[in-house]
């Protein structure tokens, strides 16, 4: 049996000739089969139109997803209903030409994945604009340089897979973004790949998804699939967070002295570096920043709602945070002394600088785990 996975979001218009087109396909080809329509609860009701439309047609079904939303997690909630033994994804503008489904099926008894390719001597960009185009070739090629991926189409949201292949790879997915494909051949290096050609056609009803986000959370996906098992894309926005700490931390230290008139050319020496509310008040405007961004961005599938709990979670971090600062503190006090005594010849001008970024690094990493294990805990959520 096969099971075609249709992710939908207000997609009801094109439902509507695509459905009857599917029916006629498959019965011509006598191939056993159910459409399943994974919907994010679309304004327009596409899951209710699905739900009338099945009562006739008892090879469709739907899925409605009131509290999730996103193509890839949709897509895998459809494989973990579907009754097939071979899976299909399919978009369901009426982009994909459906005619190659039969096609894509054959060659799947010898192969593990099937692609429907745009970049193959039969298949075609159509009628895609130059713009939207050039995004898909710079992404083929982003995703060809960093990954293993054996198919000229990696950007294709049009493939049929093995049963077996989704429950061997199903805790591996990452469900965030939208191209799923790319989890697939990326975390499936040795599987056997087949290709079938198709043109790209033009949306008929409704608005295309892609945007601004949808292309962050592709950057994401490959940064993720590329490097994460080295070091995770959460670190990663981390580490970027408390870059830009950094800055506002001096910026809250140059605008304290600005506003309340402290001379600095008064301390001399030595007491330059005497603490003052300058760096105490650019310290504390750097920790609200970083909460804000790790609360939002970071942490954003455990993040902080509610006056009272992101007011804990705010003295959690500040705790971490001064936690981090000792250690940064210590260890450069400690490197800088194990420097002088052992390697006095070692860049003596340079050597508090390079032991402050030692000491800056293990910070992050020790804050990184405390914050994930303490201020943003799963059962926090």
């Amino acid at each position: 049996m096969f099971t075609l996975i249709l992710p939908t979001y207000n997609e009801k218009e094109n439902l509507k000739v695509l459905l009857p087109k599917l029916s006629d396909l498959f019965q011509k080809n006598n191939l056993k089969y159910e459409v399943l329509v994974v919907d994010d609860d679309s304004p327009d009701r596409t899951w209710e139109w699905v739900q009338e439309y099945s009562l006739t047609n008892a090879n469709v079904r739907v899925i409605r997803r009131v509290n999730e939303k996103g193509l890839s997690s949709a897509v895998l909630a459809g494989m973990a209903s579907a009754k097939g033994d071979s899976l299909g994804v399919m978009d369901a503008d009426m982009q994909h030409d459906e005619s190659i489904l039969p096609k894509m099926l054959d060659l799947l008894k010898e192969k593990d994945l099937v692609v429907g390719s745009r970049r193959t001597e039969e298949g075609s960009y159509g009628e895609m604009k130059w713009f939207r185009r050039f995004l898909s070739y710079g992404a083929t090629l982003m995703a060809k340089i960093l990954l293993p991926i054996s198919t000229t189409d990696p950007m294709s949201g049009f493939f049929v897979l093995r049963r077996t292949l989704f429950e061997s790879s199903k805790n591996k997915l990452n469900p965030l973004g939208f191209k799923i494909l790319l989890e697939f051949l990326a975390r499936n290096p040795g599987i056997r790949v087949g290709e079938v050609g198709y043109s790209f056609r033009k949306r008929e009803f409704g608005e295309t998804k892609l945007s601004g986000t949808v292309m962050q959370q592709y950057l994401v996906a490959l940064i993720d699939l590329r490097f994460g098992r080295f070091i995770s894309w959460q670190f990663i926005k981390y580490a970027i967070t408390g870059t830009i700490g950094i800055f506002v931390n001096l910026f809250g230290q140059w605008g304290y002295i600005q506003c309340f008139g402290m001379d600095t050319n008064s301390l001399e020496g030595k007491d330059i570096l005497l603490p003052s509310f300058a760096v105490a008040f650019g310290f504390e405007l750097s920790v609200v920043s970083n909460f804000l961004f790790n609360n939002h961005w970071t942490f954003s599938s455990r993040k902080k709602t509610g006056f009272v709990n992101q007011l804990v979670g705010f003295f959690q971090f500040n705790g971490v945070s001064l936690f981090g600062f000792l250690i940064q503190y210590s260890s450069w006090f400690f490197l800088v002394r194990l420097f002088q005594s052992y390697c006095p010849d070692f860049f003596p001008e340079q050597v508090t600088y390079i032991a402050n970024l030692i000491g800056i690094i293990f910070a992050t990493v020790t804050n990184y785990n405390l914050n994930q294990s303490f201020t943003w805990a799963k059962n926090n959520d």
